[in-house]
């Protein structure tokens, strides 16, 4: 099964670089399926970068019911890195402030994973990713380079 895998290379909480890669994983669930959203500690992610990029009932909704539905029978999950197990069989992933760890995880992990977004807290976490696989960067903050995509 082929996988597309996107990269926003960001340092930190980088407002433009979250808002792409929601942006691009709404997109992907939206023509390919369900979606997880995957952030390092769910405990935390209220009052950050989340909750102010999407729109307020969203982000309530995902953080109160970790599941929101977006219509025609999909659905979005919220999940934190030590529950991805749980979360392995949608279509779309996105890894929010992702590390190498996380992103090694979902792609050994989720078999039906046809999309992958990749939201960097460091981009240097891209780097085996990226030389391991063909991926698309759809957002620098050029703050240092990332490796030849």
């Amino acid at each position: 099964m082929s996988r597309e895998r996107y990269l926003v290379s960001s340092y930190g909480d980088n407002r433009e670089g979250t808002l792409q890669g929601l942006a691009k994983f709404f997109e992907l669930c939206l023509n390919n399926g369900s979606g997880v959203i995957v952030v390092p500690t769910i405990g935390n992610v209220d009052g950050t970068l989340f909750t102010k990029v999407l729109p307020e009932e969203i982000a309530k909704a995902l953080i109160k019911n970790r599941t929101v539905s977006i219509g025609d029978g999909k659905t979005i999950t919220l999940c934190g890195s030590t529950t991805l197990k749980k979360h392995t069989r949608e279509k779309v992933y996105l890894a929010l402030w992702g590390t190498d760890k996380m992103i090694s995880d979902i792609e050994d992990s989720c078999q039906s994973c046809v999309a992958l977004v990749l939201v960097t807290w460091l981009p240097e976490d891209a780097h085996a990713w990226v030389k391991m696989n063909k991926v698309t960067l759809i957002y620098d903050d050029g703050v240092k380079k990332t490796p030849s995509l």
